[in-house]
């Protein structure tokens, strides 16, 4: 199976943009006895039920999610995408952005069935775009 990274990443916000939780969860390998997702700005790991609940969640999401792929490491039958994850939340008409959160995503994505779909998953805080802090710790080589 050919595996694209970008259009993954746009078929993952996607979902998560048309507000619809259920076309959400078939990103996650979430029946998969391997998922995990930690998320180091609230200091939880996840297994797949309790992020399923999690996902629920995007049915009241405000904000339109992009990605910035960094890189895409193949091996095999999984893909590890290293990307920057935008969320970016307009206040009302005229008032331009009103949050934006900027988070660094990395995913172990299997490859090997129909569909590609995350199994492991480590999304962490980055400085705000309008802060003057370096983003050394990224690396796009």
């Amino acid at each position: 199976m050919g595996f694209d990274p970008d259009r993954f990443l746009t078929r993952y916000a996607d979902a998560y943009n048309g507000r619809d939780p259920e076309k959400l969860r078939t990103f996650f390998a979430l029946d998969d006895p391997r998922f995990a997702v930690f998320e180091d700005f609230s200091e939880d790991l996840f297994d797949g039920e309790t992020y399923a609940a999690i996902l629920e969640g995007a049915f009241d999401a405000s904000g339109e999610m992009s990605f910035e792929l960094l890189r895409c490491d193949r091996f095999d039958d999984f893909a590890i995408i290293h990307a920057i994850q935008k969320i970016v939340d307009e206040g009302e008409e005229g008032e331009g952005v009103f949050t934006e959160v900027l988070v660094r995503a990395t995913m172990w994505v299997t490859v090997s069935g129909e569909e590609a779909r995350v199994v492991a998953a480590h999304f962490s805080s980055l400085p705000p775009a309008t802060s003057n802090e370096p983003l050394a710790a990224i690396s796009t080589g």
